[in-house]
């Protein structure tokens, strides 16, 4: 698996480097010369080219960032290019004497796209850092003293772009929400502890966890296990967080919470295998990979919530995600279980996110009526 996903990456570097190289001689047009035109080219592929073993060989612990980073604004100059494209279709259809006129083609053009580049950039480091909040009623299948108030927040991937201001903001979201509730399911850290731990976050990251009066409960995602597992379990506690690692747990005598263990652990067990065996009271189960939905909702579970897919986190990903898996994103019942899947509140790699959105779920779960 890790072998196709390096092969994908380094096609889509060789690709996305021909495609931007292309689009910005296009759009310098008369302003460089042959030789110009071609050592921007070159340019490009040394500079891409650089970056990807820069990336993979893992030089400084910013590697990947940096090259994905440059992977992705080689996408977005492609995208503004196929946005000017379109422009410049419409005009030649609906305003022709516009579109022929010289100050267009020679200024016009060029004005567009630096503008759709950088209004791309923008809004992605907008919904990166600008969380939502989603807001659904739920019916459990079975009764409840009363209702519920819960936090979902997935995929925090607190580092070197996620930090203490991130988790301040989410503890104020779900202040002002009225949590009682906070589930987090996986992926709570980027890989390691070292930002977590030199930008000292384990403040701020237990402030979020004591705002809520039934506590906090997390699970671990695939970036939670990439060996440093051990140092992300004790962060994750020390902070007054429940980690549930194929594990269950009543809270407040009112429902069970069920946390598996991310699937990148192949000793872990089957959901079947960690319910509880007295089912009159509300199942949760916190799952970071949506990939076993079908199994989960034959069993008596009343909610499912997961996160990792980050809803593609920049387009047209988020369609590969909703192809890829049963719910790639939002909420859907299946059967006789709700599940949501969250696009996370923070995101891997790039300080991007184009076609989703960082975002907190706020559930209220009412209890089945008698």
């Amino acid at each position: 698996m890790r072998w196709i996903f390096l092969t994908v990456i380094v096609l889509l570097f060789e690709l996305f480097t021909y495609g931007a190289g292309r689009g910005l001689q296009w759009w310098a047009g008369s302003w460089l010369s042959d030789r110009s035109s071609r050592y921007l080219m070159i340019g490009l592929f040394v500079v891409s080219n650089a970056l990807l073993v820069f990336g993979i060989a893992r030089l400084t612990s910013f590697g990947l960032k940096l090259s994905m980073t440059w992977l992705t604004i080689l996408w977005f100059v492609i995208m503004s290019m196929v946005v000017v494209g379109i422009i410049n279709l419409v005009l030649m259809k609906v305003a022709p004497q516009f579109f022929n006129a010289v100050s267009y083609q020679i200024y016009g053009q060029r004005i567009l796209l630096p503008f759709m580049f950088f209004g791309m950039i923008l809004m992605g480091i907008y919904n990166a850092y600008t969380p939502t909040i989603r807001h659904i009623t739920l019916t459990a299948n079975q009764p409840l003293a009363k209702p519920i108030r819960i936090g979902m927040v997935s995929d925090l991937h607190l580092g070197l772009m996620v930090g203490e201001r991130q988790i301040n903001r989410l503890t104020d979201m779900v202040k002002a929400q009225n949590v009682q509730l906070l589930l987090m399911p996986g992926d709570i850290m980027d890989d390691n502890v070292d930002y977590y731990t030199s930008q000292n976050m384990q403040p701020a990251l237990q402030q979020l966890a004591n705002a809520v009066p039934m506590g906090a409960y997390a699970t671990l995602g695939n970036h939670d296990m990439y060996g440093h597992e051990g140092e992300i379990r004790d962060a994750i506690k020390k902070a007054n967080i429940t980690l549930l690692a194929d594990d269950k747990v009543l809270v407040d005598n009112q429902l069970w919470l069920v946390g598996r263990l991310d699937n990148h652990a192949t000793y872990r067990k089957a959901t079947k295998d960690l319910m509880p065996s007295n089912t009159d009271k509300p199942i949760i189960l916190l799952d970071h990979e949506p990939n076993e939905i079908e199994q989960n909702v034959q069993l008596p579970i009343d909610l499912q919530v997961s996160g990792h897919t980050h809803n593609g986190q920049i387009f047209p990903a988020n369609f590969i995600v909703k192809f890829l898996n049963r719910l790639g994103y939002g909420y859907e019942r299946i059967n006789n279980t709700d599940v949501i899947v969250s696009s996370g509140y923070g995101f891997w790699g790039v300080p991007f996110r184009l076609g989703s959105q960082a975002e907190l779920w706020v559930i209220d779960l009412v209890g089945k009526k008698s």
